[in-house]
């Protein structure tokens, strides 16, 4: 079976480090220096906060009745902090696909497709990436904060599981809760 790229999440260099708390409910929040937000898993899909430490992600999802190494399509969860070359999303896609491309990938394209909204109304802008050099299809949510952008990442081993999984991913997106974002005036207490 041949690897996922996981291409968002092992290529970027300066990442920011990402904990994950504990799962409840369905729920897990990913934490650091100046962020807190929340991610729920998709019906059917497991949010498991150990099974990819070794390779630098604390919080990852897959179909239920798979495992992280062998499922056909993961998503996993990512927080890049804001830096001098790094101010916004375009930024983060434009180093990501040098980043490809100098890891041999030099055919990698990415699209901007959509803008999902999430749970607190924050704008997920979303971008599929094609042509790596494993044959993956990667569907990239990124959500700009203050200090830094969080990303959810899909990764497919090939069209049919990226067709199945994509509205799992969709669901993870819009679950995303910046839980340092003030409550807006009109929400009930």
């Amino acid at each position: 079976m041949r690897p996922l790229s996981l291409s968002l999440a092992l290529i970027v260099i300066s990442v920011s480090t990402v904990s994950a708390g504990t799962i409840l409910e369905g729920y897990s929040e990913v934490q650091g220096k100046d962020y807190a937000f929340e991610i729920k898993a998709p019906r059917s899909w497991v949010l498991d906060n150990d099974a990819a430490k070794a390779q630098g992600l604390n919080l990852v999802l897959y179909p239920t009745g798979n495992n992280w190494r062998e499922s056909m399509a993961v998503i996993y969860v990512r927080v890049r902090t804001l830096g001098p070359t790094i101010q916004n999303i375009p930024d983060q896609v434009n180093d990501t696909l040098r980043n490809l491309k100098e890891s041999g990938s030099p055919n990698v394209k990415a699209k901007h497709v959509r803008t999902l909204t999430t749970q607190d109304a924050s704008k997920a802008e979303i971008y599929y990436y094609t042509g790596d050099q494993y044959g993956n299809l990667e569907a990239a949510a990124y959500i700009q904060a203050k200090a830094s952008i969080h990303f959810i990442t899909l990764s497919a081993r090939d069209e049919e599981a990226f067709k199945q999984a994509i509205s799992a991913f969709d669901s993870a997106v819009a679950s995303y809760e910046d839980l340092t974002k003030p409550p807006a005036e009109n929400s009930p207490p």
